[in-house]
């Protein structure tokens, strides 16, 4: 089974847990375009794995709804973003200016291959959040730590999510 299949199964098992309690989730935004994904990647200037690349082919992430009372749960308790708060969050973490507070909070900078999927936010600063790297694992950052490869892949993360939902 490719990864790009895994990931389809492993969404698939979200879907049905959000299917039977579609208002306790945030609505989830259609497919990201193929242009949207390239230009992505041309910003970023390093390509999207393709496991991400597959489930961004599902669904562009999620609409940030907390005034509706989104189930933080969702996703491992972090909103399912979008290409443009991904762009954001990679782009804040790989400013050269910041490499050096990172590098003085986690040990080392943040490596432009990761490309963040999720985010927790206070609406100032992203406090946590997972990524996938260039070999499609998915690694996490928090204030404190930064786990390079939490998850072997991004199929198995979304198992784990489909699992706690």
């Amino acid at each position: 089974m490719t990864d790009e299949q895994a990931v389809r199964l492993a969404w698939d098992r979200i879907r049905q847990v959000i299917s039977r309690s579609p208002d306790a989730y945030p609505p989830l935004r259609p497919p990201a375009p193929a242009s949207a994904l390239r230009a992505f990647e041309e910003d970023l200037g390093t390509p999207v794995p393709q496991a991400l690349r597959a489930l961004w082919a599902i669904h562009e992430g999620a609409y940030d709804v907390r005034d509706r009372g989104l189930r933080w749960d969702f996703m491992d308790g972090h909103a399912f973003i979008s290409l443009d708060e991904a762009q954001q969050i990679h782009r804040s973490f790989t400013v050269p200016l910041n490499h050096g507070l990172f590098l003085e909070k986690w040990g080392r900078a943040w490596d432009p291959a990761w490309v963040p999927v999720t985010s927790r936010n206070d609406r100032t600063m992203y406090e946590s959040g997972y990524f996938v790297d260039a070999d499609g694992r998915v690694g996490s950052w928090d204030d404190r730590s930064l786990v390079a490869a939490r998850h072997p892949s991004l199929a198995h993360y979304l198992d784990q999510v489909a699992d706690r939902m």
